[in-house]
């Protein structure tokens, strides 16, 4: 995942991509996010995405979001810093965190997913914070037009990342907006942090079950399929469940990211 953009991920991810479920338009454009607020807005298919689930005004207006995560029966608190990223998160087994320069595992990283603090600590914030942070400096989003899965149509957007952006800038996202009200309902990406050779697009997540927090459409359940040949297969029965969202004006306690005595770290570049 990344550092400073979802890195989704993240869930929050060298792409060999041959997406035969995109169409792609003659004139489709490529529009760097850094550069859009110079576009009209609405005018490009982020920006679109983006409004229909509140706007980037009133995401930036806050200083932190933090939720509580549920998956397999085991709820893992999450804490993150949407001005600088820094974050964390609490679960009966251990305790992640990232100051802003390390990330952190207490007692150590056995337990997370990837046994990897540096790609945990914002893995689910990354794929919760689609579409906003997609504006992130270095972000690519390309409109790729209509495509259509098991039947549906959906608007299209290919996410790629520049060469100095992350840990894992080889990462590609495709995501698949409701053509009707623009919102996200399919995510599909690889990932590339562990095995860059071997990556390639075979995992879809779908958004559901949307709700209002503070101005901000949230989706409260992510559910993992199968992704072949550009169509949804089954469930894995990978369900992530979020619950008490709440966006955050100020952090009180900033120390909360620092990496306590006995954590083992790992470095961010």
């Amino acid at each position: 995942m990344k550092t400073n953009h979802i890195s989704i991920i993240a869930l929050f991810l060298c792409l060999l991509i041959s997406c035969k479920e995109t169409k792609q338009k003659p004139n489709s454009k490529i529009l760097d996010s850094s550069v859009t607020s110079s576009i009209t807005k609405g005018t490009s298919l982020l920006d679109k995405c983006i409004n229909a689930h509140g706007g980037i005004q009133k995401w930036r207006s806050f200083t932190g979001i933090s939720y509580n995560l549920e998956e397999d029966g085991e709820t893992v608190y999450q804490l993150t810093n949407i001005k600088d990223r820094r974050a964390y998160l609490k679960s009966n087994d251990y305790e992640v965190g990232f100051d802003g320069k390390v990330a952190w595992a207490k007692p150590d990283a056995s337990k997370i997913p990837g046994k990897s603090a540096a790609f945990y600590y914002n893995l689910d914030f990354y794929f919760l914070g689609v579409p906003f942070l997609l504006k992130d400096a270095g972000v690519v989003a390309t409109d790729e037009g209509t495509s259509v899965i098991n039947g549906k149509n959906y608007e299209t957007l290919k996410i790629t990342f520049g060469s100095e952006i992350g840990l894992s800038p080889e990462d590609v996202y495709y995501l698949y907006l409701n053509p009707e009200t623009f919102r996200l309902e399919i995510l599909t990406y690889s990932v590339s942090y562990f095995k860059k050779e071997n990556a390639q697009i075979n995992s879809a997540k779908t958004y559901s079950e949307y709700k209002e927090v503070q101005g901000i459409m949230m989706p409260t359940k992510l559910e993992n399929f199968e992704w072949k040949d550009g169509k949804l297969g089954k469930s894995t029965k990978h369900i992530r469940l979020f619950s008490d969202i709440q966006f955050l004006n100020k952090i009180p306690d900033q120390s909360i990211f620092k990496a306590p005595e006995g954590s083992v770290t790992e470095s961010i570049n």
